[in-house]
């Protein structure tokens, strides 16, 4: 709820540590003031919130790992598609990398998504709003994507957990 020890103190911004990112801190500002002024009791839900390092090629990440997700109690299953299936990715001539959904085996939720690809971070907010609304692979699956566009490797990991993606022609339900 960003209130201190300290009654009527509340904090925001990189003074409360991890992640220190500038629109974090102004999520965690918000919080703060609906928080103090009208005692909304809002939380910020860190594991929604997506992070990205830009390094050739880029890496995002939102959500849990499989390890997190195990050591949570949820039984995970992943789909990992290199980005050398993803047809855009050849259009550009980056195929390096790869994504990683991980989801919940039991209700095919999705719990997390890493990337490492080129665009990692333009990548991962469709998988933000996966794990945030607690979107499914079928969701995903359910949802149509441009071709071709970096965003497909999100459909084609969804997809894998269903069948070997490296065989499909473009726009294959």
């Amino acid at each position: 709820e960003m209130q201190t020890t300290a009654p009527h103190v509340w904090a925001a911004g990189d003074v409360v540590g991890e992640p220190m990112l500038e629109t974090m801190a102004a999520k965690e500002g918000a919080t703060a003031i609906m928080n103090a002024f009208k005692g909304a009791g809002k939380k910020i839900d860190y594991t929604e919130i997506p992070k990205a390092v830009f390094t050739f090629p880029e890496v995002a990440s939102v959500g849990l790992t499989d390890e997190a997700a195990n050591g949570k109690g949820i039984r995970c299953a992943c789909g990992i598609v290199p980005f050398d299936l993803v047809p855009k990715a050849h259009i550009i001539g980056d195929t390096r990398g790869l994504i990683k959904i991980v989801t919940n085996r039991d209700s095919k939720q999705i719990v997390g998504v890493h990337i490492l690809a080129p665009h990692a971070a333009d990548l991962i907010h469709e998988a933000t709003l996966a794990v945030k609304f607690k979107l499914t692979i079928d969701d995903i699956i359910d949802t149509v994507h441009v071709f071709p566009t970096l965003s497909e490797s999100f459909k084609l990991a969804a997809q894998s957990f269903y069948r070997d993606v490296g065989g499909l022609s473009c726009c294959t339900e």
